[in-house]
């Protein structure tokens, strides 16, 4: 259950009021109940404590009634949790108080901590580039020789990075013929010609 500090006017008196800490959301409810609906100002949410809500209306009861009899008697509390199983309010958006009753600093709700979202596992071929600044693209590219002359939008330099990457990851010598037999340049016929019968200087 939601706890605030808050300021009580005393029967709704803006010139008599009282300071409150550590209130529940649902004693807040009584208090209006009891002083009025602006009666309850400055309120400023500041923390949580356990309580169950059975616990919570004894609470109140004891606090805000009367003794009748062997029984303690609230009627502001009865009124707005009425039966032993009832429900109290937990937090004080439940009350839908308006914004302007809340500390001039803010309105502070205690909201539950959300788990921190883990960053997805790069894929395989991810180098990485992606994630880096053009400052730091900039110095890996000098210390590879990646020529960014005229280039300088991140973008375009981690196209010049992974073009001189790929360039310098092909096999030398793979314009050659797959066969391994080199083209026929002539000399070889322009021989036999020469050393043939009617070579004239044989």
């Amino acid at each position: 259950m939601q706890t605030a500090n808050v300021m009580l006017a005393i029967g709704g008196d803006a010139k008599n009021t009282v300071p409150k800490y550590g209130v529940t959301a649902a004693e807040v409810a009584v208090l209006r109940y009891i002083h009025g609906e602006d009666a309850v100002f400055d309120i400023e949410v500041t923390g949580s404590v356990e309580r169950t809500h059975r616990q919570e209306i004894g609470r109140l009861t004891e606090v805000y009634g009367r003794q009748e009899g062997e029984r303690r008697v609230s009627p502001a509390v009865a009124d707005l949790y009425p039966g032993a199983a009832a429900r109290v309010f937990e937090t004080f958006d439940e009350l839908e108080i308006p914004d302007d009753l809340y500390a001039a600093a803010g309105r502070k709700v205690a909201a539950p901590v959300k788990p921190k979202k883990e960053a997805p596992a790069p894929a395989a071929d991810d180098d990485g580039l992606d994630a880096m600044k053009v400052k730091e693209l900039q110095a890996l590219a000098g210390a590879e020789g990646v020529d960014l002359t005229g280039v300088t939008k991140k973008d375009d330099i981690i196209e010049a990075i992974r073009l001189y990457r790929a360039a310098q990851s092909t096999p030398a010598g793979g314009d050659g013929d797959e066969d391994g037999v080199g083209d026929d340049d002539g000399v070889g016929e322009m021989n036999d010609e020469f050393s043939g019968e009617n070579n004239l200087f044989k």
